[in-house]
């Protein structure tokens, strides 16, 4: 799709025929963060048929903690947030670093599907 239109009736049909879609975002891009995937807006609808109990599990957990984090992300960054205050809050704040390390690759890295495995089960999520 051309810009940040979700909505596109043709986008919308296009998707409805794929397995699922990656949604890049611009913001992403501009902070340094490639591939500048936008995890809480792409989704996969194959992903229960190609990927373990446990890797389903690991990712849900991540996405939640990116959830809880972006719903929070305002009040975190203008120092509103009070740490103790929401456990899944403070384990998204903790993790975060380390999950974006995980969420980024350099153009010239080509990590294999065994090792992004390995990577994504030493998470601390």
């Amino acid at each position: 799709m051309e810009g940040d239109d979700q909505q596109d009736p043709v986008v919308d049909t296009a998707r409805s025929l794929l397995d699922g879609h990656i949604i890049l975002d611009r913001n992403l891009a501009m902070q340094n963060h490639y591939p500048p995937i936008a995890v809480l807006e792409s989704l996969s609808r194959l992903m229960s048929n190609v990927c373990s109990r446990q890797q389903m599990d690991k990712a849900a957990v991540l996405r939640s903690l990116l959830a809880a984090y972006s719903k929070s992300e305002d009040l975190i960054r203008i120092g509103a947030y009070k740490p103790g205050s929401d456990p899944t809050l403070d384990k998204a704040v903790a993790c975060l670093p380390a999950v974006n390390t995980f969420l980024r690759q350099t153009p010239v890295e080509q990590p294999t599907l065994v090792d992004t495995l390995q990577r994504l089960a030493e998470l601390p999520a």
